[in-house]
């Protein structure tokens, strides 16, 4: 039994020896894990000049919206097909759409910058920077361009703003705090003070308008850059604005002048080239529009050749549906759609009147006659091809597509 026991105190004591060493080894001491800390690889980060493009553009975000600014990489290429199945880009783009719709696709940017963090406005100024080679849209130059606001001299400015001869300069320095710290309501209306207090002013001219951008106000924004490009033509920052304020109020022969002097091979001027092709396929030019989308594709090779693929891709489906045998078709089917409309409507009508003439119940058939006027206007314009399809481009992951923005949507409150 003493034997026993005295074999029992030996395993124990071992297995104590073992416990002990072991939490040893694995409570390191703080000079030891200060240097592990030290030690450990930070993360590295995100490689902007691999990005394929930087786009701005709002977001839903509680009751209203936010900005935010994406870098995108070149997405996955896709499963190698027969050579005798040409890919359907239209139908793939609707399928990643539903998916990423259903959050069941694993697509992820680069880096994502949120108008609601202080930092925003500079980081989209150095990933833009950084990004050289990326399509990027002009709001995210738009936004780059608040960068350097003063923030934390909004008082300051407020005080020179009651100086003679300093109001206009002062005020536009707190409207541009102001977009920076999300009040764009109240950057509005002190940019508006500025424009009155010096209506020679090109640049608070182009804050205003800029501002207005932002709130979607497309008109008003129209008529302050034109006062800011009239006073200073040729500034690139003022025309660009411009044309995209009347791209957004439908004015595409407008937009397409001031594209046209701003387009060129690189940067924003490649981008102006690209919307200005676009300007064109709103016209129904398309072979203008061919012409300049080509040679971006031929001055730009790698991620802008993409763009103008997807774009010439748009510009042949419009001009399907606009020219030939799918237009003739689709005029009998709008012709048939808009009879059978009105024959039932007619139907209607005069069912309406002749169950009660004379009575007040009569007053009835004022409601089919209406619900048919609108159907006949309708059914004429549909026949006249006096509209533009509402499909456009396939928008492929990580590249813009002018007319599937959220920017030409309306917009829903304060962000």
């Amino acid at each position: 039994m003493s034997q026993f026991a005295t074999e029992l105190e030996e395993i124990v004591s071992r297995r104590r020896e073992q416990w002990e060493s072991a939490e040893g080894e694995s409570e390191a001491s703080p000079e030891q894990e200060e240097g592990a800390a030290f030690e450990a690889p930070e993360a590295e980060a995100p490689d902007l000049t691999q990005a394929r493009s930087l786009l701005t553009e709002p977001r839903p975000a509680g009751f209203g919206e936010v900005l935010v600014t994406e870098a995108w990489l070149a997405p996955e290429p896709p499963e190698e097909t027969e050579e005798d199945e040409a890919p359907d880009r239209q139908q793939e783009w609707e399928t990643r759409q539903e998916l990423r719709q259903l959050n069941l696709l694993r697509e992820r940017p680069l880096l994502s910058y949120d108008a609601r963090y202080e930092q925003y406005w500079g980081q989209v100024r150095d990933a833009q920077q950084e990004a050289t080679s990326a399509i990027f849209d002009p709001y995210t130059a738009f936004v780059a361009s608040f960068a350097d606001a003063d923030v934390d001299g909004i008082a300051e400015h407020r005080g020179e703003a009651r100086q003679y001869g300093r109001e206009a300069d002062a005020l536009l320095e707190v409207g541009r705090a102001y977009v920076a710290i999300g009040r764009l309501k109240s950057a509005r209306a002190v940019l508006q003070k500025a424009a009155k207090a010096d209506p020679l002013h090109p640049k608070v001219w182009r804050h205003l308008g800029v501002s207005h951008l932002f709130a979607r106000a497309n008109r008003a924004a129209v008529g302050a850059l034109e006062r800011a490009v009239d006073q200073v033509p040729g500034d690139f920052s003022s025309e660009l604005a411009l044309a995209v304020a009347r791209y957004h109020t439908k004015d595409y022969g407008g937009a397409e002048e001031h594209f046209r002097r701003l387009a060129g091979e690189s940067g924003l001027r490649a981008t102006a080239r690209s919307m200005l092709a676009c300007s064109m396929r709103m016209q129904g030019k398309w072979e203008d529009a061919r012409v300049e989308l080509s040679f971006l594709r031929d001055a730009q090779p790698g991620d802008w050749a993409a763009l103008s693929e997807q774009c010439l891709d748009c510009v042949k489906r419009g001009e399907q549906k606009r020219s030939g045998p799918l237009r003739a078709r689709r005029r009998a089917r709008q012709m048939w759609k808009s009879l059978a409309a009105a024959a039932a409507g007619g139907v209607w009508l005069a069912y309406a009147l002749a169950q009660d003439l004379f009575e007040k119940e009569a007053q009835w058939a004022t409601i089919p006659l209406f619900v048919l006027a609108l159907v006949i206007v309708r059914g004429l314009r549909g026949i006249s091809g006096g509209e533009l399809p509402g499909e456009f481009g396939n928008a492929q992951q990580g590249l813009p597509c002018w007319q599937t923005t959220r920017w030409l949507s309306p917009r829903k409150s304060e962000f």
